[in-house]
């Protein structure tokens, strides 16, 4: 993870950044933040590193693995019927299988490089202890490099995930990659820039939803160690879910408006932005514990082994 933050965030400012578009951009008032604008070139790199590995992965990669499954779903086909569907979609299967576990994992490396990056945070007491943010003020309106690295990135992963979205995915995930790429400009200003790596905390449940995703597209269907597999996953994730996104999740969102609260009297608060980043987390922790609360239901279920007597509908598409 190292090499590859040293290598984007070291590649030189192009010529063409440095003369034309940041000029552009100022003249026009399109962009205000000088670390936005001193750091462009690194989250336009960051963005198309991203794509790239998405494009091996979406036509290199995956496209042998998605056929092998594909292939098994055929010759395992319960009815002729289903087997007929899979023959007759096969191509348009494998190319979205392909796409979305390409996507999938453009998500897992993005959560490995914050995760990174948010921990050589925490574990350096004297970036993230009380020598650099003792009190409200310096939490709100601080930087130091280490936060502004977690926003980059940030701000470079979910530029792309906006634009895969719109191409490939819904309505709902596209307005999400917009609304955080808003969420980390903001942090860019820099506005409550310390506290990019505390909800990114969030992320430490992703690997395993990503995992989760590669077990029920890609593992055999109807096989022990497969099940086995997820079972142990799910556990695992439902208990990170519940701790860091629950329980951190509830405390840190207190703990920043609070502090919003605090400096609320500073020439530098910003009304408009802090409404949009306490309203944003509010509901996503809400959420959290919506859908902590379905993945319980669904637990003491598979646990108790309650089944509906209704006959199972037929599997909605899901990216």
């Amino acid at each position: 993870m190292k090499f590859l933050v040293d290598f984007l965030t070291g590649l030189p400012q192009p010529v063409f950044v440095r003369d034309t578009v940041i000029p552009f951009l100022v003249e026009h008032n399109i962009l205000t933040s000088k670390s936005v604008l001193d750091n462009l070139h690194t989250i336009l790199f960051t963005t198309l590193f991203y794509h790239i590995v998405y494009l091996i992965g979406a036509y290199i990669v995956f496209p042998p693995l998605s056929r092998c499954k594909i292939t098994y779903d055929e010759n395992h086909a319960k009815t002729e019927e289903i087997r007929k569907h899979i023959h007759d979609t096969r191509e348009k299967k494998i190319k979205h299988l392909s796409i979305q576990a390409s996507i999938h994992f453009i998500s897992f490396l993005q959560t490995l490089v914050v995760l990174y990056l948010s921990f050589v945070f925490f574990l350096n007491p004297e970036i993230s202890g009380k020598e650099s943010y003792p009190d409200s003020d310096s939490r709100i309106f601080g930087e130091v490099r280490e936060t502004q690295l977690v926003c980059l990135f940030g701000l470079g992963y979910f530029i792309w995930d906006a634009y895969i979205s719109a191409c490939h995915s819904t309505l709902a995930f596209t307005i999400h990659g917009i609304v955080s790429t808003g969420a980390y400009y903001i942090g860019m200003k820099p506005y409550l820039q310390y506290y990019a790596p505390v909800f990114l905390m969030f992320e430490l449940s992703n690997p395993f939803l990503n995992i989760r995703w590669y077990g029920l597209k890609f593992f055999p269907s109807d096989n022990k160690i497969s099940e086995i597999i997820l079972l142990l996953n799910n556990l695992i994730l439902m208990l990170i879910f519940f701790f860091v996104r629950v329980l951190w999740g509830w405390y840190q969102t207190y703990m920043l408006i609070t502090d919003f609260w605090t400096v609320r009297n500073d020439p530098r608060f910003i009304l408009i932005d802090t409404i949009i980043v306490v309203t944003c987390n509010l509901t996503i922790d809400v959420l959290n514990v919506i859908w902590f609360t379905l993945m319980l239901k669904t637990a003491i279920k598979v646990i108790t082994g309650s089944k509906d007597k209704k006959k199972p509908s037929k599997e909605k598409k899901t990216n």
